[in-house]
């Protein structure tokens, strides 16, 4: 019986534990995934978070790397993106500013500012669609 008072605080770490499990559920919900996976190191799962176009775009420049290296450098196009991405701001807030079909916008403010990230909507998901800033100069 005097398991019975400890149920409720039972519940609530249960509830919490899911707390930082990705989400591709929305796109606020995906791009928070793939923050709080960039500033703890996750970097599988700050990649998963990624759409499959840029997903193909990082694995092609990783391979052009790799190719003009002469293979002393791995084509992993994990390690290639996120070796040279400084940790993010932290973020105050993220809210959705449009969603038409299977894009959508994103309002991120941090602390170095405010900007709007492109979501797209795959098979498994929401996902952050970098494919227009990898393809700038």
């Amino acid at each position: 019986m005097r398991l019975l008072p400890a149920m409720p605080l039972l519940l609530v770490l249960l509830a919490l534990g899911g707390c930082n499990r990705p989400s591709y559920e929305t796109p606020v919900k995906t791009y928070q995934t793939f923050h709080r996976a960039v500033q703890y190191g996750e970097y599988k799962v700050a990649y998963a978070s990624l759409s499959q176009p840029t997903q193909e775009a990082l694995q092609a420049r990783a391979k052009t790397v790799a190719d003009a290296s002469g293979g002393t450098v791995k084509a992993d196009p994990v390690a290639f993106f996120f070796a040279n991405v400084p940790l993010p701001a932290d973020v105050t807030e993220v809210t959705l500013l449009s969603e038409e079909g299977d894009v959508a916008k994103v309002s991120v403010v941090s602390s170095s500012g405010k900007s709007q990230v492109q979501m797209v909507r795959e098979p498994s998901g929401w996902k952050v669609d970098l494919t227009e800033s990898l393809q700038q100069p």
